[in-house]
């Protein structure tokens, strides 16, 4: 009950903080104030069209954390078990994580088409994390275990879901967590700068050229509530 407390003293206080903000600037066209964002968030969600548009954004974020899960795991298995690889794969790796996301969104979009450089993007994004969680899952399994599973060459895909991925799970549990989230928001960021149609990237910067930045805050505070509702569930991971 107590943190609940504290969690409800935190969002008011940051409400008063936005308010106080709102007053000073005295502009509620360029800065709107809380209680107009909120008609506006009310409104956005009592008409059928936003949820056709996160369902969209959200059916792109499941593609492409999928395509990342499936090819992670099977590459981040290959890197965990043998160095050649590991070695081989660390300068791509490397390189999809530093890579700051403004400049890897601007090359896929001049690569792709709009609608494909989203899932491109999401996959360059996302799959580093996973590859790198299913690695060192795999590393740091115990060593006379994986010598006793590669005495058996030809059950190699048997002894892969029966054994290795169990034993790497918790690696990969992590990765999913630190990933959908991450995932979320640059699946948003790619939206927007792609102008991608029927998504809340595009549905933003509408808002933005029409001058409409009570719809910005709006979007964002519904950006704000799906990637909470999305961590709380994959969250659910952990009990399993």
């Amino acid at each position: 009950m107590k943190k609940q407390i504290i969690y409800a003293l935190s969002l008011f206080s940051l409400i008063v903080i936005w308010q106080i903000a709102a007053w000073y600037i005295g502009n509620p066209f360029i800065f709107p104030n809380p209680l107009n964002v909120f008609k506006k968030v009310f409104e956005l969600l009592t008409t059928f069209s936003t949820y056709q548009i996160i369902v969209s954004s959200l059916i792109r974020l499941f593609i492409s954390i999928s395509i990342a899960l499936i090819s992670g795991i099977i590459v981040g298995f290959l890197g965990g078990l043998n160095k050649n690889v590991r070695l081989f794969l660390t300068p791509y790796v490397s390189g999809l994580r530093s890579l700051p996301v403004a400049s890897l969104i601007a090359i896929i979009l001049i690569l792709f088409a709009s609608e494909t450089a989203i899932f491109v993007i999401g996959f360059l994004v996302l799959f580093p994390i996973i590859y790198e969680a299913t690695k060192e899952g795999i590393i740091n399994i115990d060593k006379p275990l994986k010598d006793a599973l590669r005495l058996e060459p030809s059950l190699i895909l048997l002894n892969f879901i029966n054994f290795y991925i169990p034993l790497a799970y918790p690696y990969i549990k992590t990765g999913i967590l630190q990933s959908v989230g991450l995932g979320f928001k640059v699946l948003v960021m790619a939206e927007f700068i792609a102008q991608t149609q029927n998504s809340i990237g595009r549905s933003l910067n509408l808002g933005r050229i029409n001058f409409e930045y009570d719809t910005v805050f709006a979007w964002t505070i519904i950006i704000i509530i799906i990637v909470f509702l999305i961590e709380i569930s994959v969250n659910k991971l952990k009990t399993f």
